[in-house]
């Protein structure tokens, strides 16, 4: 039976539901969470149902391997725990991932192959949200009776040690590489609340595959427990369930985890303890700043990665960090907020990788799961945590303890000294770690100073195109990427891209299907210049006649157009796409040796225009140019250089923006001439469906920004 607080049978605010756990666990770091998933779905009896964000069937469970005793990998873990277990089902949802990150994924499961697959292991893949979010909750939920819930993927590059020593030999992904240390968290728990959470993983799997799953029923004996990797930190617990789900369908928007981090925040007295991988939420943030602002308000202490591992994190979700983390400086009046990273020794950089998602409030409760401090964590991304609640002595003992050992772990000593320094501190936990922080040490937190590039926060968009709150309507986004004044301009090329399209496969069906095509030989005219392109060095050639092309003002289209005729869909994307970019980077240091006053003479008002739009928001302008020529390819390489934007923020903003095109035309003309070669009704079918998508893409934008223009007008 769920509990609850209200007469009324409804959770406390930002629940869900809230339930009784006979045992609960923490979980820290992967030496315990990997091992523990292979040994609670190896106790598994009729059903398990894995939520994840990220999977990787290579990936090692057990370290070090010794696949004689027990399976190893990620696929072995699941065939042993089926061939074990007669009447078990394992149901595995990962999320459909966005192509943005399909370099870092696996894109055929060992247990997606015909040799590995099982009849009772069932995959799917979770796209079931809005364009652009992303399903993003961790659950393993064991025949309703033992569940893991926290930031934990069973994928690559999150295991370690709870040491995190920068030389960990087993400390590998799947292809053998070393990654940096990394540090995770995640609740293990037991009894009833794991109906709940049985409950909402097969809700999350009907949405996404339209199967509806059975409950396990009732099944005898004690729930799985990985007793030698979880203790057991509190029996008889009180745990609360809070979601993100975005508005999609006829599914509502639910917030419950910020309504109830917002509730810990303003209910708190004495401390807030946040570990997460991001802090950009602008709610959490107004929050703390207000309890910062108040004269007897808590400590605050913040725990983040020093800088996120990606390139493009690290110019966007780090920008927004450092914009709400300066606010809430110039908030701490009263010296109460204290801002860390955790750092190792004999480490280059010296920085663990956070992907903690933790708020202890007061010590009366520990709210942990997927949920990062980020604005679409709050209302677009679907996201799954659980809060223990401290209602008794016990309980509030239990996350106490938790508190101290994460703390012990960051400053490298035991739980008992950490004790011993918040009781000399009266309570203090700032004091505390003043008390024991010793940087030079094997560990420590070392004190998290961000300096804002001026230059790189005004080129940064707002938190509502870089980390979206929730959908934007499609409007929205035009607003935001292109200027009203421009849309005229745009509006004419998509239409005449559309226009050019259309007349390509025209002048392609004339070749082949009319005596036009006697005369100019098409067949004959490809052979030529597949000899061009076979000939010693011609792929060369043609990258150096591509590049020479661009920088004397060549326009792009034609360069990328011809490159997927002779070299085909994916070869030639990398020629053109590197053509594009050395151009690129050719023609913005002739801007900068050039100078604006030169390329003024020449460009006349385009650019002053130009030089305006890169000023504002570079890698944001430099995108949409990319995305959108509105101006030559040439001119707005010089111009870029003359304006002197930076040259990485130009590089960012060519490559993303140049990509999507690039793939799209060299595929189009892939196809185009497979058609031309051999025209059967399965290249006809599949040339046909491009081009009436390409011309609809183009039609479409060309009538959606008129009819934006005259919603404009009128308003």
């Amino acid at each position: 039976m769920t509990t609850t607080d209200r007469n009324d049978g409804t959770p406390p605010e930002g629940f869900w539901r809230t339930g009784r756990a006979d045992r609960l666990g923490l979980v820290v770091d992967g030496e315990h969470w990997f091992p523990a998933f292979a040994e609670m779905l190896a106790q598994a009896r009729r059903q398990a149902v894995i939520l994840c964000w990220d999977v990787d069937s290579r990936v090692e469970m057990q370290r070090p391997c010794h696949a004689d005793r027990a399976p190893c990998h990620l696929t072995a873990v699941l065939h042993a725990a089926l061939a074990e277990n007669p009447g078990l089902t394992i149901h595995l949802l990962p999320w459909d991932f966005a192509m943005i990150y399909a370099f870092e994924r696996e894109w055929l499961p060992r247990f997606s192959r015909p040799m590995s697959r099982h009849p009772r292991l069932k995959v799917r893949y979770d796209g079931e949200h809005p364009l652009g979010a992303s399903q993003h909750q961790k659950l393993l939920v064991i025949d309703d009776h033992a569940a893991l819930v926290g930031g934990f993927d069973p994928s690559k590059w999150r295991w370690d040690r709870r040491a995190h020593a920068a030389d960990e030999p087993l400390r590998r992904d799947p292809d053998g590489h070393p990654y940096p240390p990394f540090h995770d968290l995640a609740f293990a728990v037991t009894g009833p609340v794991c109906r709940d959470l049985g409950e909402l993983a097969r809700d999350r799997w009907q949405r996404a595959t339209g199967e509806r799953l059975d409950p396990p029923g009732e099944i005898d004996g004690p729930a799985p427990w990985p007793e030698a990797h979880v203790a057991v930190a509190l029996r008889d617990a009180r745990v609360g369930i809070a979601r993100t789900l975005p508005a999609w369908h006829d599914q509502p928007e639910v917030r419950e985890i910020e309504t109830r981090l917002l509730r810990l925040i303003r209910t708190a007295r004495r401390s807030i303890y946040i570990e997460n991988q991001y802090f950009t939420s602008h709610r959490i943030g107004e929050a703390l700043i207000e309890r910062l602002a108040d004269e007897d308000g808590p400590e605050v202490i913040l725990l983040l990665p020093r800088e996120k591992d990606g390139w493009l994190e690290r110019l966007t979700m780090d920008v927004l960090r450092a914009r709400l983390i300066e606010r809430l400086r110039q908030a701490d009046r009263h010296g109460r907020l204290r801002l860390y990273y955790p750092a190792v020794a004999d480490l280059e950089p010296k920085m663990v990788s956070l992907h903690s998602k933790l708020v202890i409030g007061d010590d009366r409760e520990i709210n942990l799961g997927s949920a990062n401090t980020s604005n679409r964590s709050m209302g677009f991304d679907s996201e799954l945590n659980l809060s223990l609640l401290g209602e008794c002595e016990e309980s509030r003992a239990a996350v106490t303890a938790m508190r101290q050992e994460l703390l012990a772990e960051h400053l490298g000593c035991p739980p008992e000294a950490v004790a011993k320094a918040e009781e000399a501190a009266q309570g203090s936990v700032a004091g505390a770690i003043d008390a024991l922080n010793r940087p030079g040490n094997e560990r420590w937190l070392e004190p998290l100073t961000i300096t804002l590039d001026p230059a790189l926060d005004r080129q940064m968009p707002d938190a509502a195109v870089i980390d979206p709150e929730r959908a934007r309507p499609p409007e929205e986004l035009i607003d935001m990427f292109i200027e009203k004044k421009a849309r005229r301009p745009v509006r004419r090329k998509a239409a005449g891209f559309a226009l050019l399209i259309a007349l390509f496969v025209a002048v392609a069906a004339l070749l082949k299907f009319t005596p036009l095509g006697e005369t100019i030989a098409p067949r004959e005219l490809l052979e030529w210049l597949a000899g061009v392109r076979d000939a010693p060095g011609g792929t060369w050639v043609f990258f150096g006649l591509a590049v020479t092309g661009l920088l004397l003002g060549m326009p792009a289209t034609p360069v990328v157009v011809i490159a997927g005729l002779l070299f085909g869909a994916w070869v030639g994307f990398g020629l053109a796409y590197g053509a594009l970019a050395l151009a690129a980077l050719t023609g913005f240091f002739a801007g900068q040796f050039l100078g604006a006053e030169a390329l003024r003479r020449l460009a006349g008002k385009r650019l002053d225009q130009l030089s305006r739009m890169l000023a504002r928001r570079g890698i944001l302008t430099v995108f949409s140019l990319r995305l959108v020529p509105l101006a030559p390819f040439a001119v707005v390489n010089l111009v870029a250089g003359a304006t002197h934007i930076r040259v990485r923020d130009f590089l960012v903003g060519t490559l993303a923006g140049l990509a999507p095109g690039t793939i799209a035309l060299t595929l189009f003309s892939d196809q185009l001439l497979r058609t031309l070669l051999d025209p059967s009704p399965t290249t006809i079918g599949v040339l046909a469906l491009i081009t009436i998508a390409f011309i609809g893409i183009g039609w479409g934008l060309s009538r959606w920004l008129a009819l934006r223009d005259q919603a404009s007008g009128a308003s």
